[in-house]
């Protein structure tokens, strides 16, 4: 099976963000890094586009929240749990519905 090939970065509000390769990556798939501004992606998940793709949108969400001056990293307002509970809730809830919408 080919792996995937990824983006050099994705604009996120205007803003470059380089997407890294990474072979070590210990206990997690994907991460954006907020000080790097920077989406750092495991190797492993080039071999499944869905994985792929889930996993991007995800780092994507962190790193809106980020720019917004409203996550973990930038604000303090929000913990490291609840803002994983808002990432999910809109990769899961909101950016099926806008993909949708997109297609009208």
């Amino acid at each position: 099976m080919a792996t995937i090939q990824p983006p050099n970065h994705i604009n996120v509000a205007g803003i470059r963000i380089p997407v890294h390769i990474k072979e070590e990556m210990p206990g997690r798939l994907a991460e954006y890094d907020p000080e790097m501004r920077c989406i750092n992606i495991h190797v492993s998940v080039l071999r499944d586009r869905q994985l792929f793709r889930a996993t991007l949108v995800h780092e994507v969400i962190h790193c809106a929240l980020d720019l917004a001056g409203i996550s973990f990293n930038t604000s303090r307002v929000l913990s490291e749990k609840i803002e994983e509970q808002v990432v999910s809730a809109v990769e899961s809830l909101a950016a099926p519905a806008i993909i949708r919408v997109w297609r009208l």
